[in-house]
This record gives structure tokens, sequence and C-alpha cells, in this order.
């Protein structure tokens, strides 16, 4: 599933890329100007000049950067960081990297050749992206002008997703090269597209979702619960959240297991914990369960809660699927339908 996902976000660079450079018409005014690498780049990828394309974008370098942040924003999202220690994390970016580089770069060499990426009648996880996130379509809003600071110019381009309904901005990077001509060499703010998609994939997620978590508690209510942070690892270095859960359980069918997470905190300082309860053969009606959360010293809002304590206003149960006896699952959807 993590490699699925990551293939799918490697994708959106050549969006980026190609119309990081690809202005629109009314701001042609504005990049027309001497020794302009957008603009140079520009008429490369409307040429489909890959050679020359790639003499004022260096879409290796960019490549890296965005692996390095987005990589880390959908760890940090989704990855569950509090239940793996740092050696393990930075062993699952290593392990990830590779598919999310090797997919961009695929998608880039594709992009110049042809001006597009196609999409077969089976798509994979990146395509599906490309064409559900609105990406592939998004456009730029304005570019400021480059700023010089030493040897280093930046330039700030805002872009808007229509489909998803969001905008989020990139800062490119201009070196000069031997020759003295300025060249984008690397760029910031992929993870704030990361985190701006996740929002709006979220948003549009809760409306489907109503009515499948209204049965989800109609089969496990969590009527509420009690939490107390107890010692961690034998050294002191974390600390665990125990949730003494009180639920309702009301089923047609015989249950296996309620699956969900606990969130800890709010915004970007989240994190978030699956956890899975064995039901099966427990009778109907209201049931205690407890669960545990590691408490990681390197999330933010794992911190807070160790260091200012905790209140009930800072963790959330979710029930995310519920598996029956005979195999069938209820459950959130966590993308959008075909």
């Amino acid at each position: 599933m993590d490699k699925k996902i990551l293939a799918a976000l490697a994708a959106v660079l050549i969006v980026i890329v190609a119309l990081g450079v690809g202005i629109s018409q009314n701001l042609h005014e504005l990049m027309n100007r001497p020794q302009s690498p957008t603009l140079s780049a520009r008429q490369a990828l409307e040429a489909h000049d890959a050679a020359t394309f790639k003499k004022f974008v260096d879409t290796d370098a960019l490549i890296d950067r965005a692996a390095a942040e987005i990589l880390s924003a959908h760890i940090n999202a989704t990855l569950a960081p509090t239940a793996y220690s740092m050696d393990a994390l930075k062993m699952r970016y290593e392990e990830l990297k590779p598919d999310f580089v090797n997919s961009a770069r695929a998608a880039v060499d594709e992009y110049l050749a042809t001006g597009k990426v196609t999409f077969p009648a089976e798509m994979t996880a990146a395509q599906k992206f490309l064409q559900r996130s609105g990406a592939a379509t998004c456009e730029i809003k304005s570019v400021t002008r480059p700023q010089q600071d030493g040897d280093v110019q930046f330039s700030t381009v805002i872009f808007h997703d229509d489909l998803m309904n969001f905008s989020f901005e990139l800062e490119l990077e201009l070196t000069p090269d031997a020759d003295g001509n300025w060249r984008v060499t690397g760029a910031t703010g992929f993870d704030d597209f990361y985190s701006c998609y996740r929002r709006a994939l979220s948003r549009k997620l809760d409306s489907l979702n109503a009515p499948i978590i209204r049965q989800l508690d109609e089969i496990f209510l969590v009527k509420s619960f009690k939490l107390r942070v107890t010692e961690g690892d034998e050294y002191g270095f974390s600390q665990t959240l125990e949730l003494l859960i009180t639920a309702d359980i009301k089923s047609d069918k015989p249950l296996a297991k309620i699956v969900g997470t606990i969130t800890l905190g709010k915004g970007d300082r989240e994190s978030f914990t699956p956890f899975e309860i064995d039901v099966a053969g427990q009778p109907q009606g209201v049931q205690s369960f407890t669960v545990t959360k590691t408490l990681n010293p390197f999330v933010r809002a794992d911190v807070d809660a160790m260091k200012h304590g905790l209140n009930k206003n800072d963790v959330r149960i979710t029930v995310m699927e519920v598996v029956f006896a005979d195999g069938t699952i209820l459950k959130q959807l966590d993308e959008l339908p075909e």
C-alpha cells in the first residue's frame, strides 16, 4: 500500500515541472525577458526538445527535492511514525525513494517527448492520481520576478487546482551554469502541495463517508473513554497513552474485529496510530476495551501530550472499518470512487 500511494505522488512532479515553466499566456509578458530560463524552458517544452529543456531545468534535482519533501510529508501523515523508531522510518524512506524517483523520471521523459502522460485502460496508481487529483490540469495564477540572494535567484509560483479546489506555491531556485546562464536547479513547497491535496481529499471523503460512518456507529458506537499516560520504554525515552473505551455493540451479523485510528492533536500538530479490537465471540451491548498509543518524543503532538498532559479534546477515536465473521467488510472510503 505504501509504495502504491507514493508511486502515485511521484507522478505529480511531471505536472509541476512542466507547468512550472509552461507559463500561461497572460503571464507571457512577465516572463518574456532576456536570459529567462523559464521562458527558454517553456519554448523547449513546446518543441519537445528534451535536451534543451534540461539545460534550463535540472529535473533530477527537482525530483530529488520533491522526493524528500513528499515522502517525509507522507510518512508523517499516513504511516503512523509513532509506531516506528527513527532508524525504521529512515529505512522506510530509503525503500520508497527509488520507486518515487523512477516513476517521476519516467513521467517527465514521456511528457517532454509527447506533451502528455497517457492513460491506458488499466491505469496504475500514479495515473489514477494524476487524473483524480486535478494535478494534470492545475493552473499557474502568478509568478514573481526572481529576487537575487548572493549567487542564487528565487521566484515564487502560485498554482490553483480547480478539480480539488486548493492553491499551493512553489519557490523555484535558480543558479548560474558555467556560462553564466540561469538554470532552475531546485524548488521547495512540494510538501505544501501534498498537505493541501490531503485536506481537499479529506473534505470530499467526509461528504461521501457520512452515511458509512452512521452505519459504523450503529454497529460499534464509542460512548465514552478514559485515558492515562504511563511509562513507555525502560529508558524513559517514550511514554504510552492508554485508553479505556466503552462502546455499544449492535450487529445483525457476527463480528470479527473493529479497525480504527487514535488521533492526537490538531492541524499540523497531529499524530495517529491505528488500532484493532478483536470482538469475535463478544456479546452484544455495552463493552469495555483497552487500546494504546505510543507517544514518540520526535512527534510534536506527542511531545505536547508528554509535556503538558492531555484532556479528552486532545484525543479522537475513529472507527474506520468493521470486519464481519464471514469476511465481509464495511469501511470508510480512503480514496475517491472511479
